[in-house]
């Protein structure tokens, strides 16, 4: 598939470029995110330029998973990205730490829930994260998913705990939230 754009009331989404490869690297330098997304430690500059310039296109092209970069505007630095492995059903996402807490991965994620479900034939998704990841699992929360329980969960660093939190976005959830009371790690 080729790279679509999204846009949201404050956002667009689109492919990360070779412009956004400083604001990847930058972005993945956090300790914060390093603990919780699984991104190669040390993250190198090299890793960056891999990400945005071979495995996000090679990704589209072969329908393995569609990554969209976060922006306030088309030509707006990069703040994040949220990601939908198509073949796995997850959506994963990470932004920038001077861009968290105002919503902007709820909405961007919002986004690309209503893209995938309006664009493909699937009729669920599937969320987990790393235990403790608190951020996550309330974008998560806020964007429909229901909470799944703990367990092993697949996407960790080598030498990482695999367990972890998921939750389940089904399509007969989609406009409605699942109280955060029920997700016991948030209530």
């Amino acid at each position: 598939m080729e790279p679509v754009a999204l846009t949201t009331p404050r956002l667009t989404l689109s492919a990360p470029r070779a412009a956004d490869i400083d604001a990847v690297y930058a972005a993945c330098q956090d300790a914060q995110l390093q603990r919780f997304v699984p991104v190669p430690v040390p993250y190198e500059r090299f890793h960056a330029e891999g990400f945005v310039l071979e495995l996000v296109p090679e990704w589209w092209r072969d329908d393995i998973e569609y990554v969209f970069g976060i922006r306030r505007a088309p030509d707006a630095p990069l703040m994040g990205v949220v990601a939908w492995q198509r073949a796995r059903g997850y959506i994963g996402y990470w932004l920038g730490a001077a861009h968290r807490g105002d919503g902007v991965m709820t909405e961007a994620v919002a986004a690309v829930i209503d893209w995938v479900f309006t664009h493909e034939d699937v009729d669920e998704l599937r969320w987990e994260a790393t235990a403790g990841n608190l951020g996550s699992a309330l974008v998560a929360q806020r964007t429909g998913f229901r909470w799944d329980g703990t367990g092993r969960i697949s996407n960790v660093r080598p030498g990482q705990e695999e367990g972890g939190w998921r939750a389940v976005l089904r399509r007969e959830h989609l406009g409605s939230v699942q109280p955060a009371a029920e997700w016991p790690v948030l209530g």
